[in-house]
């Protein structure tokens, strides 16, 4: 080991190793049930037609390749990116664990303790998923059909808009002054929803910049009496 290789340094190397291996393992682990299907059932689209589908598929969500990396990575770290997108459900369950791991620790986002904080946190929403999924696999039907009709529907509608409500929240804590660009980024989303991808790429770009922007001429980002 370089003695003179800082701990920051080693942490991003090791993580950024690791990942580069884990992740094409897991893309071509995707398509093991194809390559069943073929092997053992002879089965398999023709090529036109498998080609056609992931264009239209990409041609849809191919912005996300970019956008989400580079929304997701200030609160998750390097190595929670990694993991959350992986395991999925970043926006629902990986990006609100990690925000309220390190709300309960009291560190900033985007330090060096708030991503190891984060990579619990994102470890341990892993861990919760599981379990959860395989309790409901076995006993969802059964749990689902004790709670009244009128209570399912309120967890559908509201249950999102309160998780991101309280990150938003834990966001506003640690930069208050950033508070009115998130609110910026939902009049984008209501003026063109109808435009999905016209609307993600406007929501994240526009606020990203304007924050860049104000950082530079000094708005936000060092305390008061802080020195340069």
């Amino acid at each position: 080991m370089n003695n003179n290789m800082s701990f920051n340094e080693l942490w991003r190397k090791k993580v950024t190793r690791i990942g580069t291996i884990m992740i094409p393992i897991i893309m071509l682990s995707m398509f093991l049930p194809v390559i069943y299907l073929k092997v053992r059932y002879g089965v398999f689209p023709e090529w036109s037609i498998a080609l056609s589908s992931w264009g239209t598929i990409a041609a849809a969500f191919g912005a996300y390749y970019i956008i989400e990396p580079l929304s997701y990575y200030p609160i998750l770290g390097l190595s929670g990116t990694y993991m959350a997108f992986t395991s999925g459900s970043i926006s629902d369950i990986r990006m609100p664990a990690s925000a309220v791991a390190q709300e309960a620790v009291g560190v900033p986002y985007g330090s060096d303790e708030g991503a190891v904080v984060s990579t619990i946190g994102v470890a341990g929403s892993v861990f919760t998923t599981l379990v959860v999924v395989f309790i409901t696999a076995v006993f969802g039907t059964s749990i689902i059909e004790i709670f009244p009709e009128k209570l399912l529907t309120a967890v559908k509608l509201y249950t999102v808009p309160a998780v991101f409500s309280a990150v938003y929240i834990q966001f506003c804590k640690f930069e208050p002054k950033l508070s009115f660009i998130i609110a910026i980024t939902t009049v984008i989303f209501l003026l063109l929803a109808h435009i999905y991808g016209l609307m993600m790429i406007t929501a994240v770009i526009i606020p990203v910049l304007l924050a860049r922007l104000l950082y530079k001429k000094g708005f936000f980002g060092k305390e008061d009496g802080a020195e340069n």
